[in-house]
């Protein structure tokens, strides 16, 4: 599984505001993420309409996420993004073979890695970033 540059982009995104005790403003975040304006202004569309991040107006406005940490897995974020994983035709039977001899394997894989995406919170990214760092962890 690769994924795209946008879900790559998107997470560091969500990863910059959950570090943040505050709302960061586009200009912010494009300067600590070194992502263009327009680029980045996608992606934050793309994760409000996900209801990932929420955009406050005015003066002391920007974006924060739109739930807490560990309520959003890497999953959502994905999907958000439009960049989950995808497992091939043959796994929803979709194969033009009478009998497709990688459908089992396939369909155990899509499983997985569907659970282990949901599985992985953007607290447990944050925690073990802070653990790495030697910053004491957020929320337990």
């Amino acid at each position: 599984m690769r994924l795209s540059t946008r879900a790559t982009y998107g997470m560091r995104l969500c990863f910059m505001l959950a570090l943040s005790s505050s709302p960061l403003s586009a200009s912010q975040l494009m300067k600590q993420t070194d992502v263009g304006m327009k680029y980045l202004e996608q992606l934050l569309a793309m994760l409000k309409r996900g209801e990932i991040v929420y955009a406050y107006r005015g003066k002391s406005g920007g974006y924060i996420l739109a739930r807490e940490p560990q309520l959003i897995t890497v999953g959502d974020m994905l999907v958000a993004l439009d960049d989950g994983f995808d497992a091939p035709a043959c796994v929803w039977g979709n194969c033009s073979d009478i009998y497709c001899p990688n459908r089992n394997v396939l369909t155990k894989l899509n499983d997985d890695i569907n659970q282990a995406l949901n599985s992985v919170t953007l607290l447990d990214i944050v925690n073990d970033y802070r653990s790495n760092c030697g910053v004491p962890n957020i929320l337990q």
